[in-house]
């Protein structure tokens, strides 16, 4: 067996823990995120539905401005009209107060349409603040449970990268470099690999029957022509 073999699968079953744990913390995280989005979607459908409320607002009090300025000019015009001293003057104000009247109205009618749009809203604002709040209370018991798991899986993912660490230092660092190269090109997949039979166990690539015999005898650790991969013969292993 090769002296660095060991070493090399040592290495490799700890990085295969390691991505264990960290795909197990992925998730973990991923549950915490989907629960910060629920709250998210829920805060901006609060944030919108004030901010609608806010414009909504603004326009009932123009609208009511509006027409008390309306009213007043009306009330002037009847003073005048009571004071009108010819028929054409009496009729050319009253004339002006009959369309000054249509105006008032509607602007009237459109000032209560613009209050009871707030108040619609008012009540939506109130009913999606207390979907928030509902929501982040329900969430309490879940994010209490997840953090809880999540710290768990950290403790144990620092415990596995301190044993990583460990194994690598028993590897020279040409070596070390050339497995960590691989593995981050190779991602999940093993990289220090048997030989399946003449070829490569990771791709099948045939493997020269001189390098395998140098494989086989330990000589050498020996990567795949095809994919890159360290290979070394299972039965070193065995025996």
């Amino acid at each position: 067996m090769h002296p660095d073999l060991e070493r090399l699968l040592d290495l490799q079953e700890k990085d295969e823990r390691l991505l264990e744990v960290d795909l197990r913390l992925k998730a973990l995280l991923d549950d915490v995120a989907e629960l910060d989005a629920a709250v998210a979607r829920s805060r901006t459908e609060v944030e919108e539905t004030r901010k609608a409320l806010q414009a909504s607002a603004r326009r009932r009090d123009d609208l009511e401005a509006k027409v008390d300025g309306l009213r007043v000019l009306q009330d002037r015009r009847r003073q005048r009209l009571e004071l009108a001293k010819t028929g054409r003057e009496h009729q050319a104000l009253l004339s002006e107060l009959e369309l000054a009247r249509s105006i008032l109205t509607k602007e009237e009618a459109e000032w209560f349409r613009a209050m009871e749009g707030a108040a619609d809203l008012e009540g939506k604002v109130a009913a999606a603040e207390a979907r928030m709040a509902e929501l982040e209370t329900g969430q309490g018991t879940d994010r209490d449970e997840l953090a809880s798991r999540v710290a768990a899986v950290e403790r144990e993912r620092d415990a596995a990268l301190d044993e990583r660490r460990e194994a690598a230092r028993g590897l020279s660092r040409p070596l070390l470099a050339r497995y960590d190269r691989l593995r981050s090109a190779h991602k999940a997949t093993p990289v220090v690999v048997p030989l399946h039979g003449n070829a490569c166990g990771a791709c099948y690539t045939a493997v020269p029957m001189s390098r395998r015999s140098h494989i086989r005898a330990g000589l050498l650790l020996d990567g795949c022509e095809g994919c890159g991969v360290i290979l070394y013969a299972a039965e070193a292993i065995s025996t």
